[in-house]
């Protein structure tokens, strides 16, 4: 899939609804995204998601938010996206790839592990402590955190 990628530096309304659809506390969102790359996903001149990339201490890089338009879910999207993260990520002298995602988000755990990222970390209650109303999905109350993490090197891009 040949997406076209495009820096953000004020965000509309439908980039906000997009990061609102992987984050859904804007105050949130604000932690990470005026520190990190944000960045429009267009294919065929439709904008069809955001991924938002930060970068962290010891030559991380945190995928922070990944949404696709529903709509266009399913069509790999996200798994381009998680690609152009790695390859950027090695491009830019980051050694380690990140994701934290919840323990309920089933599709997106999916995802990543697809993708390569493996399962390092669970962080009991995270969501529970750090955001103020509850989040259900996929008919369970989300609570845990779980962080997955990959290896960045030339040699495992698209793994």
């Amino acid at each position: 899939m040949a997406l076209q990628y495009e820096r953000f530096q004020t965000v509309s309304p439908a980039i906000r609804a997009l990061l609102l659809q992987a984050d859904p506390e804007w105050d949130q969102v604000m932690t990470y995204l005026p520190q990190s790359t944000g960045l429009t996903l267009f294919w065929q001149r439709e904008l069809v998601g955001v991924l938002v990339l930060t970068v962290r201490a010891h030559r991380v890089l945190e995928i922070t938010n990944l949404s696709v338009v529903p709509a266009k879910q399913r069509r790999g999207i996200g798994q381009a996206a998680i690609r152009f993260a790695q390859q950027w990520g090695s491009e830019h002298g980051q050694t380690t790839l990140r994701v934290a995602t919840g323990s309920t988000s089933l599709g997106q755990l999916y995802l990543y592990q697809k993708c390569g990222l493996r399962i390092v970390t669970v962080e009991p209650d995270y969501f529970t402590r750090h955001y103020a109303l509850p989040i259900w999905e996929n008919g369970l109350r989300l609570r845990n955190r779980l962080i997955l993490t990959q290896a960045l090197s030339p040699e495992n891009q698209g793994s």
